[in-house]
């Protein structure tokens, strides 16, 4: 026989997390009561002979989605998440402490919700929002209420108690606990419509009719507000069928009201007398409380009644989908319709198709999820069906589920009139729909499904990448990463690097390439992809830091930087084969694996190959020549005169390199340059280093720099200021002196208005502890003459300045 439970929801770590807000024994308490008896009626077993489930099995609970234990613990679970998520962005931010007592009394809420869905019959599933709001009121309820209260469950008491020590609530306590925990029967959007969550007045009178109302009494008045309401829709239509057959709906149901009422039936709720003398005047006014700390308490618990919608909205679907036996409920692929396994107790199988859409969405409903943006995320378990009508009718599916989810969030967040300023108005919200790994269309079949159903939602969708099938830490570091929002020019400037590192970059569209790529930093020691790792993203380095380690005992290598990383996995769609991590903090490109095999993907044919690679090795013997000539350049000028030894050897340098001047032309080009100085030069060759040139040419410019100095057989005190600095980058570059002794400038300041003072004119100088108080670092450097130059131009500024060696 099935369980009704799964292994996740057993999880201790997830226990523990609800019973940090509501204890173990009430928890349990509750699922015993009212969720273990839900999954325990819907068993084939005992509903085998039930006259309702074999008129129709597909409209009776035992085949809804879950309503049991499982069920529970999921709302529970998301609306601690949903609540992280939606604060400060779809409801006003609320600080560590009021956000505390919201998810406390989110699971209180949570855990309530559903409890009436224990009663099978028609009745009960109309009436359980009702049936929770008054079974808090119930001698059943006495012990739970008296629990949470003594072990102060979600810090709920202590506020409680912290308002009435303000003389601000004058209802007993218990009391307005129970009225809170009522609230639960705003779950449902039907009998708390949100105009009516929005205003604290309807809200106090929806919810005094909810808990003092005898639910049958109730149920009859509903049913003729429903019988009204459709018999006015047939009248607008002004169809004669439709409003001969609601007129009697209408009459039919207003006998049934008529006869209840003349059989002097109960018509208030048989336990509200308990709490109450005068309902109307003394049950739930803190709703319409003044007090501003009380208004707070109401927003409070108003917002996490939104959590709570949203919550149950975005439960588990898809492949952890089951009914509350535990039956799981499938897609199929060669209809695209919902499939129910029930088993009988001894084993035997039987598989029942639904055509309900709804359901059938439902099924293929891998994930749903709010972002950290106050988007809804949401996933398909496949994509791939029998022929393609049988995908056009499950994108269908999908769009008429994906409408009812968003319409209930976007409901959910439409706050009132005068609220405070939020990230996200509800009209805003995005739809992301992702794209399935067996057929990457399918995601744009349902967007335009929805389009279709409703084109304004449709015009707040779009398609992104699916994150479902991969390593864990992958995907959270993908949510975590910043969005790209670069400029076009930089864009371009990154495909320019791509394409030194060998990658075919003709063909990626700019405009398109970079969508859904996000920017990402990795911390030293920090693994970034683990070798057995299922294809995710392509990670692009920006800079040097990583260290591949291939699998089969090969050697570990560095990785270059700007060399795509990861992507035989995705163009293979195998694992990954190699373990990369990295050696120092570094910033990279993450690019969906959708997105690269859609836009960055291509390889070189034969002749393109053959053609591009003298080219390539061309390019390389080039790379750095621009950075070279403006180095000399700057050498020649650095003492502020142009002498013509030094412009006919940098005119051989250039002939070197294929690239010719006549001596004029060059000492005009030359001169066009912007003006020499010892910083400008030490940041060229800095920047020429980072291009990472091949060290034969990095010790070919060494030697260059130093005959050049001498070129004109006397080197002035300037050149042989520089040349000393400039020789230390070399050998630092070059690994030839790995015990290099740097030369600190340190700004120290001599008083706060000083440290101000520096902090504002120098933004980018990092500040650290020193013996006997705090400094700016305003360089490293090599040479001591060099350092000491630097160090002097800071005091010229007024700041206490000296050289440290290091």
């Amino acid at each position: 026989m099935p369980s009704y439970n799964t292994e996740r929801y057993h999880h201790p770590e997830l226990l523990s997390q609800l019973d940090r807000y509501l204890p173990e024994r009430i928890r349990t308490q509750i699922e015993h009561d009212y969720y273990r008896l839900v999954g325990e009626q819907a068993q084939l077993d005992q509903v085998a002979h039930n006259a309702e489930f074999l008129a129709d099995p597909l409209i009776h609970v035992a085949t809804f989605s879950d309503h049991s234990v499982v069920h529970v613990r999921d709302v529970a679970t998301n609306i601690l998440q949903v609540l992280e998520t939606i604060n400060g962005v779809l409801i006003p931010a609320r600080g560590p402490r009021r956000l505390d007592v919201m998810r406390g009394c989110g699971v209180m809420l949570a855990y309530n919700h559903d409890i009436g869905m224990r009663d099978f019959s028609a009745f009960g599933r109309a009436m359980h929002p009702e049936f929770a709001a008054q079974e808090v009121y119930g001698p059943t309820y006495d012990e739970i209420i008296q629990g949470i209260w003594e072990e102060n469950s979600g810090n709920l008491a202590w506020r409680l108690l912290s308002l009435k020590n303000l003389g601000l609530l004058d209802t007993p306590l218990h009391l307005v606990l129970r009225e809170i925990l009522a609230m639960a029967v705003g779950h449902s959007k039907s009998k708390v419509p949100i105009e009516v969550l929005n205003d604290p007045r309807r809200l106090r009178q929806t919810m005094i009719t909810s808990i003092g109302t005898d639910l049958q009494y109730l149920y009859r008045q509903q049913q003729l507000d429903k019988a009204r309401h459709k018999a006015a829709q047939a009248e607008r239509k002004g169809d004669p069928a439709a409003i001969a057959a609601q007129a009697a709906s209408v009459a039919a149901r207003a006998e049934a009201l008529a006869q209840y009422e003349g059989e002097g039936r109960p018509l208030m709720y048989e336990h509200i007398g308990r709490w109450y003398g005068d309902m109307e005047h003394e049950a739930f006014r803190w709703l319409v409380a003044d007090a501003p700390e009380v208004r707070e308490l109401v927003a409070d618990v108003v917002d996490t009644v939104r959590a709570l919608r949203v919550a149950d909205a975005l439960r588990q679907r898809g492949t952890t989908l089951k009914t509350s036996a535990g039956y799981p409920i499938i897609v199929d692929q060669q209809t695209a319709n919902a499939v129910i396994a029930l088993q009988k107790g001894s084993g035997e199988l039987f598989l029942l198709e639904s055509t309900d859409a709804i359901s059938s969405g439902e099924a293929n409903i891998a994930s749903t999820e709010l972002t950290s943006g106050g988007d809804l995320r949401v996933a398909f378990a496949r994509g791939a069906f029998m022929n393609q009508a049988v995908i056009l009718q499950a994108a269908k599916h999908a769009a008429l589920l994906l409408d009812d989810i968003q319409r209930d969030i976007l409901e959910t967040f439409q706050l009132p009139p005068g609220s405070h300023a939020v990230l996200k108005q509800s009209q805003d919200i995005r739809i992301l729909i992702e794209g399935t790994d067996d057929n990457l269309e399918f995601a744009d079949t349902v967007l335009q499904a929805l389009l279709a159903r409703n084109p304004e939602a449709g015009k707040r969708s779009r398609v992104v990448p699916s994150l479902r099938v991969m390593d864990a830490a992958e995907r959270e570091r993908y949510l975590r990463a910043d969005d790209l929002d670069w400029p076009l020019e930089r864009r371009q400037r990154a495909l320019a690097r791509l394409a030194q590192s060998g990658h075919q970059t003709e063909q990626i569209d700019v405009e398109r390439a970079f969508t859904d790529v996000r920017v990402g930093r990795l911390r030293e020691g920090e693994t970034l992809l683990a070798a057995g790792a299922p294809p995710a993203f392509v990670y692009i380095s920006m800079e040097e830091g990583l260290l591949s380690t291939p699998l089969g005992g090969y050697q570990a290598y560095a990785v270059r930087p700007w060399t795509p990383l990861g992507n035989t996995r995705v163009i293979r769609g195998a694992t990954q084969e190699a373990t990369v991590v990295a050696e120092r903090e570094v910033s990279l490109l993450i690019i969906p694996k959708e997105i690269y095999l859609k836009f960055w993907h291509a390889t070189y044919g034969v002749a393109a190959f053959s053609a591009l690679l003298p080219k390539f090795y061309a390019r390389e013997h080039l790379k750095g020549f621009d950075h070279i000539l403006d180095i000399l350049r700057q050498m020649a000028l650095i003492d502020a005169t142009l002498d013509p030894t030094e412009v006919a050897f940098i005119q051989k340098f250039a002939a070197s390199y294929g690239i010719h001047f006549t001596q004029e032309e060059l000492r005009q080009e030359l001169l066009r340059g912007a003006p020499a100085d010892f910083v400008s030069l030490q940041r060229s060759l800095e920047a020429y280093l980072d291009l990472s040139p091949p060290d034969v040419q990095v010790a070919q410019l060494r030697d260059l720099v130093t005959l050049f100095v001498k070129a004109d057989s006397q080197i002035s005190a300037a050149e042989a200021l520089i040349l000393a600095e400039l020789q230390g980058m070399f050998a630092k570059h070059l690994e030839e002196a790995r015990d290099l002794v740097y030369q600190r400038v340190l700004i120290v300041p001599q008083s706060p208005e000083q440290d101000t003072a520096i902090a504002t004119f120098f933004p980018d100088l990092h500040k650290e502890q020193i013996a006997g108080g705090h400094a700016y670092i305003a360089g490293k450097y090599h040479s001591l003459d060099y350092a000491a130059m630097i160090c002097e131009r800071y005091r010229t500024l007024g700041f206490f300045t000296v050289v440290d060696s290091a």
